[in-house]
């Protein structure tokens, strides 16, 4: 009768372990997956000087989105450095992680800034185009 109790137990340790190292392994991908995205999208507005084309061609943000399967939120915000007359932009890409066994609801935002991009206001009509949530 004892050693049934200790599979059972090591049965369950074993178990656990696995569980935690397969939420490991998704969390890293989701992670990666959210930073190639948020890195991309600021090389982009970067090459373009903030001046990015968001959903009419086939180089656009929204085609890239769709192709590399990110459905995740994207948020893209200017700001201005005033003394230099340029503007930052700033990147959020989120990853999105649940748990519904444990009631686990997780968003963490992934954070990245481009170079100060010179002679770009973020009031110029393209720049606006998705100063937000796009």
């Amino acid at each position: 009768m004892r050693e049934s109790v200790g599979g059972t137990v090591l049965f369950f340790v074993i178990l656990g372990f696995l569980s935690l190292l397969i939420i490991f392994i998704a969390m890293i991908m989701n992670y990666a997956s959210a930073y190639r995205t948020s890195n991309y999208v600021v090389n982009i507005i970067e090459q373009t000087e903030g001046r990015v084309d968001y959903n009419n061609s086939d180089e656009s943000l929204v085609r890239y989105l769709e192709k590399n399967k990110y459905y995740n939120r994207l948020d893209v915000t200017c700001s201005e450095i005033e003394d230099q007359n340029a503007s930052v932009f700033h990147v959020t890409t989120y990853i999105y992680f649940e748990v519904p066994m444990l009631g686990l609801n997780l968003e963490i935002p992934i954070k990245n800034d481009t170079n100060a991009i010179y002679n770009v206001r973020c009031s110029d009509e393209s720049v606006k185009a998705c100063n937000g949530s796009c």
